[in-house]
């Protein structure tokens, strides 16, 4: 007989007082919801692998207790975990592989290994002590549960045919390509950003060089350089002709304004002159120019054009 229980829920209604709608309110009603019978197997595969994990926790310490006395005690006991501890790790090696044979058939050798190591190294402290009982019984408690671990995992398997193995390994090839892909392209962006950088850090230094190798300039002659530049950047139109202006006969001559000592240096940086080799060039072309003037505009300049990459 299929059972039911109650849940409650809530749902948006429209309330009204006074023959007005107001906002919409959460209202409560109940809903039956049938309940699922009890899945026994289910249960009884809990009950197993619990029990088992309860004789692997004994198996463990009458191994750790066994080995580490046979190691001296002390830091022999941390070593003598390890035998049992190994084992363990393939189990969960092997649930994770349980869709893939040929992957899950590794940790299922390299358990049986293991296992076997372990149960040699308890045979061992027994026999040393020659107490064969204990020495045959303590191994077989290792050996007993990676048995039932195997019965386990033998009923828990999920078997697939050759088809739809083919089908999980081309899905599985497909989302591992995609994170190789996105690994290497990680990888790139890292090395593209870092190239980056050197490129800047680059850039900066040949910056700070060239600013050393030009001298310091004073504030004062840098602020009338700048005023200077800004004078000559304002447009010269032609003198107007006296008189009334026609279009058929007024002239108006443009008249071509000499290149500023800014202008200069522009020229000469993008042409690929060092600094030291540019303010030679304009004192060249205007002898009358000062040079602490001339050299503090060829810095402002070069500061200018490698600005962008800075």
């Amino acid at each position: 007989m299929l059972k039911y229980r109650n849940e409650e829920r809530k749902r948006p209604v429209e309330y009204s007082a006074d023959g007005q709608t107001f906002h919409q309110i959460k209202q409560e009603y109940t809903v039956p919801v049938p309940v699922l019978p009890r899945d026994v197997d289910e249960i009884a595969v809990r009950v197993a692998a619990g029990l088992v994990l309860a004789l692997t926790a004994v198996a463990v310490v009458w191994s750790t207790v066994s080995i580490g006395e046979e190691l001296g005690g002390g830091v022999g006991y941390a070593a003598a975990v390890v035998f049992d501890v190994s084992w363990l790790v393939t189990l969960l090696l092997e649930w994770l592989a349980r869709f893939d044979p040929v992957k899950r058939a590794f940790p299922r050798k390299a358990g049986w290994v293991l296992v076997a190591i372990a149960a040699g190294a308890i045979f061992w402290h027994g026999a040393n002590d020659s107490m064969w009982a204990l020495a045959v019984v303590g191994a077989a408690v290792s050996v007993v549960s990676k048995l039932l671990w195997l019965a386990v995992f033998k009923h828990i398997d999920k078997d697939l045919s050759p088809a739809d193995r083919q089908w999980v390994a081309a899905e599985t090839s497909a989302a591992n390509a995609k994170l190789a892909v996105a690994g290497v392209r990680r990888q790139a962006a890292k090395a593209e950003a870092r190239a980056r950088l050197e490129l800047l850090a680059a850039e900066r230094t040949l910056h700070e060089v060239d600013a050393l190798a030009l001298g310091p300039v004073p504030a004062e002659v840098a602020e009338a350089v700048a005023e200077h530049d800004e004078h000559d950047a304002e447009p010269v139109d032609a003198e107007p002709v006296d008189g009334p202006v026609n279009s058929a006969n007024s002239v108006r001559t443009s008249i071509e304004a000499t290149p500023s000592i800014a202008e200069l240096a522009r020229r000469q940086l993008m042409a690929g002159a060092e600094p030291r080799d540019a303010v030679e060039e304009i004192l060249r072309q205007v002898p009358d120019a000062k040079v602490e003037s001339v050299a503090a505009t060829v810095r402002r300049e070069n500061k200018r054009i490698r600005r962008p990459y800075l």
